[in-house]
């Protein structure tokens, strides 16, 4: 018995027609990397260009070269920027790089405007020749989740001086929180990427996207605690005589943070019940006390009722990082 990982096409299709409706009349490309957010490249991809995509970002030359397999058609653009060695590549698959540094091939001119990741300085831009942006100039947000915070103006306006240096270009900045805020972030592209996936980009609110996974998972086995003890590794946990537990089969290996211990629940029979003790490798443990007394073979662990946002809180980090990790061990359905 394996645990099984849903993924709703029709959702992240219906999630790419919000945002580009949201940015119109900019260009609503799609960030497909990290096998599109550990949910499978192949049907993603598929899905988004059926939807309408036709500019797909990813961050390594394997991930383009795979996308080109899938997609013939698409602009294809390799964010982590591709170098000399890779110029062959380069051609053969119709890629574009993003251009990082001097070192990169000719292609997106990437700035950093307050990052300080990648990408050009201001003052490196000013040294460029103009024809090296003939096409795009991009840069990324730092802090577009919050709206109100003020390194998203002051990153708009190193842009905007950007800008003035390659008039030609055309500009993309906005990600998927960036959508989201005032209207001039979008310029001629957005490039939203965890939305599709239905993470929320605008946190402070209601989420606007749908939920695209379901995580669910067998009971291996109900049990009675027959006298006080511990649960888990480690013994952090303390149960008590009568309690009722039910033994779940995933774990870390699977992709459950570990950090999760004693912080998150799951869903059983339409009821949320506490994860106990520490996540073992394949199996973790609920608290079913308070559900009643018959044998349970299945739970829920994300879904509609426990967002991934929810899952990224309960374990200390974001939902990039939940949906990345997932295993490849789960079985995986496409609706």
């Amino acid at each position: 018995m394996t645990a099984t990982l849903t993924v709703s096409l029709k959702a992240i299709a219906d999630n790419y027609t919000l945002l580009k409706k949201k940015a119109a009349p900019a260009e609503c490309a799609v960030v497909v990397k990290a096998d599109a957010y550990g949910l499978g490249l192949e049907p993603v991809a598929r899905t988004l260009w059926k939807a309408g995509a036709r500019f797909f970002y990813v961050a390594l030359l394997e991930e383009a070269m795979a996308l080109r397999g899938i997609l013939p058609g698409a602009k294809i653009a390799v964010l982590n920027g591709l170098d000399s060695a890779n110029k062959k590549e380069k051609e053969y698959y119709q890629l574009i790089s993003v251009m990082n540094h001097r070192g990169n091939l000719h292609g997106i001119l990437h700035i950093d405007t307050g990052m300080n990741r990648l990408g050009f300085t201001l003052e490196e831009a000013e040294k460029l020749p103009g024809g090296l942006a003939s096409g795009w100039v991009m840069s990324h947000l730092a802090c577009a989740d919050m709206p109100e915070h003020p390194l998203n103006d002051e990153q708009y306006r190193r842009f905007n001086q950007v800008r003035k240096l390659f008039p030609a270009a055309q500009a993309s900045l906005a990600n998927s929180s960036g959508i989201f805020l005032k209207k001039c972030f979008h310029f001629d592209q957005v490039r939203p990427g965890c939305a599709l996936y239905g993470i929320n980009p605008t946190p402070a609110k209601k989420n606007p996207m749908q939920p695209v996974v379901t995580l669910t998972a067998p009971i291996l086995q109900n049990r009675r605690i027959e006298q006080n003890g511990t649960v888990g590794y480690g013994a952090v946990t303390k149960v008590k005589k009568g309690m009722r537990l039910a033994t779940i089969g995933l774990g870390y290996a699977d992709g459950l943070l570990r950090s999760i211990e004693n912080n998150g629940e799951v869903m059983i029979a339409g009821k949320p019940a506490a994860i106990l003790g520490r996540i073992s490798m394949d199996l973790i443990v609920a608290d079913i006390s308070h559900l009643p007394e018959q044998e349970y073979k299945e739970v829920e662990l994300m879904g509609k009722k426990i967002l991934v946002d929810q899952v990224a809180q309960a374990a200390g980090t974001i939902g990039y990082e939940v949906l990345t990790r997932l295993g490849s061990r789960l079985k995986r359905v496409y609706l």
